[in-house]
């Protein structure tokens, strides 16, 4: 008896495609109800039936399928199957977004041969300067053992390259090359298209209070680590004399830049400031450093000497390089303390 049998590509409502081969003896097979059975989730199934083989037409025959969604000159066509009620839960439409925003990223990245491990490390490289094997794993929660091959990878690539921490030779250090560094610019911007995909709907104002709402809840979720002063950027909200964002610090400036920042802003709204344990913290006092260290822009240091030192400036190489001595600071809630008695309390 002739056995009915379909082939082709599936694709679910967010896009993903499934190759799909199916055999049965039941000459009326509903090819298109068994693989959504299957799979779980609505599907579009676009095939052919396999020689000298009998299918059901609305299995892989657009021709005789029920009339519905028209496929595009971008791809098949989109069965939208989301529940209306779910369309209310906030974490359902991030998880829903955020799939497939994930999705446009990694095809970008495929076509370079990359996946969003090797971006995350570069970029995390890029933004903290040189660092332990060990240390990326922890910063990205990540198994070591994988970190390692991505690592690799990104060394056989010529993107970072790992070398002896001239402050201590026991350690080795990851570090982005000028090649990873110009790629890695080239890729943002080819990157960036992607945010234009996913916000098509939304104008520039849109956007930016979009980014900003995501950024508050991500600081809540994810707060920055308590010995380092470093957050993404805040929400911008306009005050008298500008942006809330133009007294932020910037730590891979050079520590002389901060110092001359730091003074400039202190006669302004706001003054200069950063966050430290999910607290703004305005530096309303600050010199450069005598001793040189190294360590990722943002880096909280107790000296003997010198007191509470933040690591300024781009690391090259591991060198060292003038620090911001923190003189007097204002944590968020609290009044004008000496930056020792702040940072005094377990704070670094």
């Amino acid at each position: 008896m002739e056995q009915p049998a379909v082939s082709g590509i599936a694709h679910d409502a967010s896009g993903a495609a499934f190759a799909v081969v199916g055999i049965s003896s039941v000459p009326t097979t509903d090819w298109a109800q068994v693989f959504r059975a299957l799979a779980n989730t609505d599907l579009t199934i676009q095939g052919v039936a396999l020689p000298g083989t009998a299918h059901h037409a609305s299995a892989a025959d657009p021709a005789s399928a029920p009339r519905g969604p028209v496929a595009g000159p971008s791809g098949p066509p989109r069965l939208s199957t989301t529940p209306p009620s779910v369309l209310n839960l906030n974490a359902y439409l991030l998880y829903a977004l955020g799939k497939a925003a994930r999705r446009r990223l990694t095809e970008r990245l495929a076509a370079h041969n990359l996946r969003l491990w090797h971006l995350t490390v570069m970029a995390l490289v890029a933004d903290l300067g040189p660092q332990m094997k060990t240390v990326l794993a922890a910063r990205l929660d990540m198994n070591s053992s994988d970190l390692v091959k991505i690592v690799n990878d990104l060394v056989r690539t010529g993107h970072v390259d790992c070398a002896r921490d001239p402050a201590n030779r026991r350690r080795v250090l990851v570090r982005l090359t000028p090649e990873g560094r110009a790629w890695l610019a080239r890729l943002n911007a080819e990157i960036a298209a992607t945010d234009d995909e996913v916000l098509a709907p939304l104008n520039e104002e849109e956007r930016t209070q979009l980014a900003s709402l995501l950024r508050r809840v991500h600081r809540h979720l994810e707060p920055s680590p308590a010995g380092v002063v470093h957050d993404p950027p805040l929400d911008v909200e306009i005050l008298a004399g500008g942006s809330d964002e133009d007294g932020r610090i910037d730590w891979t400036h050079s520590a002389q830049e901060l110092a001359l920042f730091v003074e400039s802003r202190r006669p302004l709204l706001p003054t200069a400031f950063t966050h430290h344990a999910g607290r703004r913290l305005d530096v309303l006092a600050a010199t450069v450093s005598q001793g040189l260290y190294s360590g990722e822009p943002g880096l909280i240091l107790r000296t003997g000497d010198e007191g509470v030192v933040v690591v300024a400036g781009a690391d090259h190489g591991g060198a060292g390089r003038p620090g911001l001595v923190l003189r007097q600071v204002r944590a968020e809630g609290d009044g004008e303390s000496r930056a020792e008695e702040y940072f005094g309390a377990g704070r670094v």
